[in-house]
């Protein structure tokens, strides 16, 4: 006879492993759908948490921004000039408060020739300058030109200038008098 398969012995085929594996698998697919869902429930759990944090942190930044906006409404409003003219103003009020009277005078004793008598300073402060407007009388020409010298050779004063002379001859007191202005630099003889 034939060698083919003897179908008497075993006439059903054994499908135990197909339908074993069918549920297996079915059952995997069942958990892995389980734990889609969960994790999609929960991401949208989570997604709603982020937006409602996204929409508070949109709320905060737009009471921020209404907040500068009115800061900024209220900053336009300020006078800035005349701001700026009173601060420039005080600033100069705080360095002639500053200013040595005691050090400038030392300064011109020391420039100051033996007959020379000054009669008015006015000083006028300007930043780290000072302009020093001076009247000075004596008996003769020689001590005012001596004065200037002074001046001008030493770092404290700069640019004496003259800005009239009267002789003898037209004052009432038969001296020479001079009135001049120079630029005095405080601290100028440390550097």
């Amino acid at each position: 006879m034939t060698g083919g398969p003897n179908l008497a012995s075993r006439p059903f085929v054994n499908d135990r492993p197909v339908w074993l594996v069918t549920a297996v698998a079915a059952a995997v697919v069942a958990v892995t759908l389980g734990l889609l869902g969960i994790s999609y429930l929960q991401g949208n759990r989570t997604l709603a948490e982020r937006i409602a944090d996204r929409d508070e942190l949109q709320r905060r930044h737009d009471a921020i921004v209404d907040e500068v906006r009115t800061e900024v409404r209220n900053l336009e409003r300020v006078p800035w000039r005349s701001l700026a003219a009173r601060i420039s103003s005080t600033n100069v009020i705080l360095r002639e408060r500053a200013f040595s009277w005691l050090e400038m005078l030392d300064d011109i004793e020391e420039v100051l020739p033996y007959d020379v008598r000054i009669i008015k300073i006015t000083p006028k402060v300007e930043g780290e300058r000072v302009l020093i407007g001076l009247d000075a009388v004596c008996r003769t020409r020689e001590a005012l030109l001596e004065l200037l010298d002074n001046m001008i050779q030493d770092p404290r004063f700069a640019e004496p200038t003259p800005r009239s002379e009267v002789l003898p001859e037209a004052s009432d007191s038969a001296t020479f008098e001079l009135t001049f202005t120079v630029t005095y630099l405080p601290g100028e003889a440390e550097s």
